[in-house]
């Protein structure tokens, strides 16, 4: 929640998150940027 929060607070998209296979491991798909603003994160 507070890695989800910091990413929304720097202007970074998150399109969705997937809980992974260990305990406390998730994955954050980050999107859509279009162009340049791909790069900058």
């Amino acid at each position: 929640d507070a890695h989800y929060k910091a990413c929304l607070y720097a202007g970074i998209n998150i399109s969705g998150t997937n809980g992974e296979v260990m305990p406390g491991q998730w994955e954050f798909q980050v999107g859509p940027s279009v162009g340049i603003e791909a790069g900058d994160h």
